[in-house]
C-alpha cells in the first residue's frame, strides 16, 4: 500500500484551505481618512480714508458630524456679536472620540471617528484683527460612511459704514491643511475648504452703488483662489492683482491607495484692495469660511461565511479531482 500519494493529497487539500484563509485575512483591511483645516488670523478690513464701523452683526460658528454605525451629531451653532468670541463646542461621533481636545486644528491619531470644530473671535476692524478656525476630520477602518463639517459665517443685518470715500482692503494670514487617503481601491475620501468675503449694496447704500454691483448686489468680492493675477473685484480690472499665495477655495479627493491628495501650507499673507473708492455710506459685509470631509469605506470582499463556504467547496473539488 502506497501512503505517500494519499499524504500528498491531504497536504494539498490543507494547503488550499490555508490559502483561502490567507486570502480572507489579506483582503479584510480597508480604510479611508480625510482632513480639512482652514485657519485665518489677523483678519482685517481697512479703508484708505476715514473710518469704518460695524454694527448689527452676528458671528456664527457651527459644526456637525456623522459616523455610520455611531451616533450622528446634528449641526450645532453659536451666535454672538461682531467682536465677541463664538466658540462652538467640538462635535464627534464614533468609537475614537474619547480624549479628542477642543479647538484642535491638527491631524488626530485616533481611529474610527468623525469630528468638526469651529472658533471665531477678535475684532476685524482693529489692528489685531480677528481669528477664524474651522476643522473637519474623519477616519474609519470598517465598512460605512463618515462626514464632518465646520464653518464660520457673519450673518444678520451687518452694516459696514464708511465715514468718507475710500478704498477698502481685506488682509489676513491664512493656512490650509487638506489630506485624503484610502487603503483599498474604491474607498473614497473627499475634503474641501471655502472662503468668500464680499461687500454688497443695501437699502441705505449711497446712490450709484447698484450701478457698480452684480445682480446680487455685490460690489466688491474676494475669493482667494491662488492666482495672484486674478483680483476678485466686481465690475472692473484689478491692475495690481491680489496677494494670493494659494487657494482657500479647494476640493481634493481620492479613491486610489496609490494616489493620496495633500495640500498643506503654513501661514501666508493674503490681501486685496478694491479697484475703486467706495463712496461714504452704509454697505453690507459678508464672510463665509467652511470645511468639509466625506469618506466612504466599501466592503472589499464577500461576507466571511460566503467566502469560507466557497473556499471549502474549491478545496473539496481539488481533493476529489486528485483522487480520481
Amino acid at each position: 500500500m502506497n501512503v505517500y500519494p494519499t499524504r500528498s493529497k491531504t497536504l494539498g487539500c490543507l494547503g488550499a484551505l490555508a490559502a483561502a484563509g490567507l486570502l480572507l485575512a489579506g483582503q479584510a483591511h480597508a480604510g479611508a481618512y480625510g482632513l480639512a483645516v482652514n485657519e485665518i488670523t489677523n483678519f482685517r478690513i481697512s479703508t484708505s480714508a476715514g473710518t469704518l464701523s460695524l454694527t448689527g452683526a452676528n458671528r456664527n460658528a457651527s459644526d456637525s458630524a456623522f459616523f455610520e454605525g455611531g451616533a450622528p451629531v446634528n449641526p450645532r451653532a453659536v451666535n454672538t456679536g461682531p467682536t465677541a468670541n463664538a466658540d462652538v463646542l467640538q462635535v464627534c461621533s464614533g468609537s475614537g472620540c474619547a480624549g479628542l481636545p477642543q479647538n484642535n486644528y491638527a491631524p488626530s491619531s485616533v481611529l474610527e471617528f468623525s469630528r468638526g470644530d469651529a472658533h471665531s473671535f477678535g475684532n476685524m476692524l482693529t489692528a489685531g484683527g480677528a481669528t477664524m478656525q474651522a476643522v473637519s476630520e474623519a477616519q474609519r477602518n470598517t465598512v460605512g460612511a463618515a462626514s464632518a463639517t465646520a464653518g464660520d459665517t457673519l450673518t444678520g443685518s451687518i452694516n459696514l459704514t464708511l465715514s468718507s470715500a475710500g478704498f477698502i482692503t481685506f488682509s489676513f494670514m491664512a493656512r490650509r491643511d487638506l489630506r485624503t487617503s484610502v487603503t483599498t481601491l474604491g474607498d473614497k475620501s473627499n475634503v474641501s475648504i471655502m472662503d468668500i468675503f464680499n461687500i454688497s449694496c443695501n437699502a441705505a447704500s449711497p446712490v450709484g452703488c447698484a450701478s457698480r454691483a452684480t445682480a446680487d448686489g455685490v460690489i466688491f468680492q474676494f475669493i482667494p483662489d491662488g492666482d495672484p493675477n486674478n483680483g476678485s473685484d466686481i465690475n472692473g480690472n484689478h491692475g495690481a492683482g491680489s496677494l494670493d499665495p494659494f487657494s482657500l477655495n479647494l476640493t481634493a479627493g481620492t479613491n486610489d491607495p496609490g494616489t493620496p491628495r495633500n495640500f498643506t501650507n503654513a501661514f501666508a499673507q493674503f490681501s486685496l484692495t478694491s479697484n475703486f473708492a467706495l463712496p461714504a455710506g452704509s454697505y453690507t459685509l459678508n464672510f463665509s469660511k467652511s470645511t468639509r470631509t466625506d469618506i466612504v469605506v466599501l466592503d472589499p470582499v464577500p461576507e466571511p461565511a460566503t467566502l469560507l463556504l466557497l473556499a471549502a467547496g474549491l478545496a473539496a473539488l481539488l481533493c476529489t479531482r486528485k483522487r480520481n
